[in-house]
C-alpha cells in the first residue's frame, strides 16, 4: 500500500512546538550555570535511582512475562497487517535493520569500557580487580544486553505494529494507541497533549546522550590518527557532519537510504569485530565468554532483583536501574521503528526473531569488545585506571583498541564504523520523531524530509550541551529523567494494546 492520494502530511503545532519550547528552555538553564546544572544532576540521579529503582526492575519482568504471552498465547500466528500481507524486507535485511536502529556508536563505547567499570566498582561488595569481580564483567554485560530488553522490546513492538497494521491508526505517537483505554476525548485533549510532549522532550535527551557517548569516541579517533586536538568545537562539528549524512539518507527514503546505510553499518561491524578477534587473544575470549555465560546463568535472579538495600554500594542504581530506564525511554520510539520495518510477520516470528537476532548480534559484540579490554586487563597490558583518570573514558576505550596490531588500520576502521552507527541511529530516531510530530502519519506514509532533517539538528544540539557539562553522571542522569514518566506511559501503551485486541477478537 502506498500514501492515500492527495493526504497532506503536515507537522502538529501542539506537539512540535511545546517540545521544542521545553528542550530549549532546558538548553538554555543547563547552559547558563553549568556548575549548578551538575548539582540538580546529581540530586536527581540519587533519588531516582535509589527511591524508584526497584520499579524499573519489576518493570522488565513484567515486560518479559508478556513477551512469553504473545510467543504462546492465542495470538501467536496473528500478522502485523493483513492476512495475505507479506514481510517487507528480506530476514536477514530485516535483523540488520532492527540491530542497526537499536544501537549506536555508544554501543562500540560500553562494549569496550563497559567491563572495566564492573572489575574496578564491582557488585556485591567485591574486592575491585578480583579474580571474581572479573569473573562478573562480561556476565553483567550480556545481563544488561540479553534477552531481556529484547524481550520486552518485542512485546512493545508487537503493540505498536498492532495499531500500525491492524488498526491502522493515522497518529503515530503514544496519544494515539491510548484511545482504548483512556477515551478518544482525552487523547485528542491535554491530556493526551501532555503524554506525547514527554515521550518527544524524554526521546530527545536520551538521543542527546547517544551522541554524547558517541561523539567523543570519534573525535579521539581523529586525534589518534591526525593529531587533531579533541574540543567542544571539533564535537560540534562532527555532530554536524552527521546531521548532513542523515539528511542524505532520509531524503532517499526508508527503503533505499536508510536500508542502506544500516545494510553497510551491519556489514561492517561483522567485518571490524571479526578482525579485532582474530588480531586479540581469541581464546582466551572464547572461554571467558563461555564462563561469563555460566555466571549469568547461575545468578540470574540475583542479578534481576538486586538492589543492593543493606550495602549500599550503589552499584545496581548506577548501571542496572540506569541500564533499564534507557530502555524505557528508548521503547516508544525504536518499537514504533521496529514495527514499522516488521509488518507482515506474524506475532511470534517478531518476538522470536528479535530477541534470537538481537542477542546474538549485540552478545557477539559485547563479547568480542569486552573479551579484549578483559583480556588487556588480565594480562597487565594496559593500565585502565590511570588513563581514565588522565585522559578519560573515551581516550581508554581508543587505547584499547590500539593495544591490537596494526593499530592505525585498526583506529581508522574504528572510527568509520563509530561515524556510520551512529548515523544509522540517527535516521531511525529522527524518521520516528517526524512520524510522531505529524499528522495523518500512518504506517504505509513517509513524513516530510524538512520534518526529519529539523529534528535531527535538533538532538546535535542537545548532544553538544550534555558534552558541555562533561563526564558520564549527566548523560545518565538524561536518561533516568526521561525514563521515569515514560515508565508510566509504556504500561499505559502495553495495557491499552491488550484491551483493544481482545475487543475485536484479534
Amino acid at each position: 500500500m502506498g500514501t492515500e492520494q492527495g493526504k497532506s502530511i503536515k507537522i502538529d503545532p501542539k506537539v512540535f512546538f511545546p517540545s521544542l519550547i521545553i528542550v530549549g528552555i532546558l538548553c538554555y538553564l543547563t547552559v547558563r550555570d553549568l556548575e549548578a546544572a551538575n548539582k540538580v544532576i546529581n540530586s536527581l540521579f540519587h533519588y531516582v535511582t535509589h527511591s524508584w529503582g526497584w520499579a524499573f526492575e519489576w518493570y522488565m519482568i513484567v515486560m518479559l512475562a508478556g513477551w512469553a504471552w504473545l510467543v504462546f498465547g492465542p495470538w501467536k500466528h496473528n500478522k502485523l497487517g493483513d492476512p495475505d500481507e507479506e514481510p517487507e524486507f528480506s530476514t536477514a535485511s530485516w535483523v540488520f535493520l532492527l540491530f542497526a536502529s537499536s544501537t549506536s556508536a555508544a554501543v562500540l563505547f560500553w562494549g569496550s569500557y563497559e567491563a572495566y567499570c564492573y572489575v574496578a566498582t564491582p557488585p556485591f561488595g567485591f574486592e575491585p580487580f578480583s579474580v571474581t569481580a572479573q569473573e562478573y564483567g562480561l556476565a553483567y554485560s550480556l545481563f544488561h544486553w540479553g534477552p531481556l530488553p529484547w524481550a520486552g522490546y518485542g512485546f512493545f513492538t508487537v503493540a505498536f505494529g498492532y495499531f500500525l497494521f491492524v488498526k491502522k491508526i493515522n497518529v503515530i505517537r503514544p496519544s494515539g494507541t491510548l484511545a482504548p483505554l483512556i477515551g478518544e476525548k482525552n487523547c485528542k485533549g491535554i491530556i493526551g497533549t501532555v503524554i506525547d510532549n514527554m515521550y518527544i522532550v524524554g526521546l530527545i535527551l536520551a538521543m542527546g546522550t547517544s551522541l554524547g557517548l558517541a561523539t567523543p569516541l570519534v573525535t579521539e579517533c581523529m586525534q589518534y590518527l591526525f593529531g587533531i586536538e579533541h574540543t567542544l568545537g571539533l564535537d560540534a562539528s562532527i555532530i554536524a557532519a552527521w546531521i548532513v549524512f542523515n539528511a542524505i539518507c532520509v531524503a532517499c527514503g526508508l527503503q533505499k537510504g536508510i536500508k542502506f546505510a544500516s545494510d553497510l553499518r551491519s556489514y561492517l561491524t561483522i567485518a571490524i569485530l571479526l578482525w579485532v578477534l582474530a588480531l586479540s587473544g581469541t581464546t582466551f575470549i572464547a572461554n571467558y565468554f563461555t564462563d561469563s555465560v555460566g555466571v549469568l546463568l547461575d545468578k540470574f535472579g540475583r542479578m534481576l532483583f538486586y538492589t543492593d538495600t543493606i550495602g549500599g554500594g550503589g552499584f545496581p542504581q548506577g548501571w542496572t536501574v540506569f541500564y533499564w530506564a534507557w530502555w524505557v525511554i528508548y521503547g516508544i520510539q525504536t518499537c514504533i521503528f521496529l514495527a514499522r520495518i516488521s509488518r507482515g510477520r506474524t506475532v511470534r516470528q517478531v518476538c522470536v526473531g528479535m530477541v534470537s537476532g538481537l542477542t546474538i548480534t549485540t552478545w557477539f559484540m559485547w563479547t568480542v569488545l569486552s573479551g579484549n579490554t578483559m583480556d588487556l586487563i588480565h594480562k597487565g597490558a594496559l593500565d585502565l585506571t590511570t588513563l581514565v583518570a588522565e585522559h578519560g573514558a573515551p581516550r581508554a576505550v581508543i587505547e584499547t583498541w590500539a593495544a591490537l596490531p596494526l593499530s592505525t588500520v585498526t583506529i581508522g576502521a574504528f572510527f568509520i564504523l563509530c561515524f556510520v552507527a551512529t548515523v544509522t541511529l540517527i535516521n531511525a530516531c529522527s524518521y520516528t520523531l517526524a512520524m510522531s510530530t505529524c499528522t495523518e502519519a500512518d504506517g504505509y506514509s513517509e513524513p516530510p524530509v524538512w520534518v526529519r532533517v529539523g529534528w535531527s539538528i535538533l538532538v546535535g544540539v542537545i548532544g553538544v550541551t550534555l558534552l558541555a557539562l562533561g563526564g558520564l553522571k549527566p548523560l545518565q542522569t538524561a536518561i533516568i529523567a526521561g525514563g521515569c514518566p515514560l515508565f508510566f506511559v509504556n504500561l499505559m501503551i502495553i495495557t491499552s494494546f491488550i484491551k483493544d485486541a481482545k475487543k475485536r477478537n484479534w
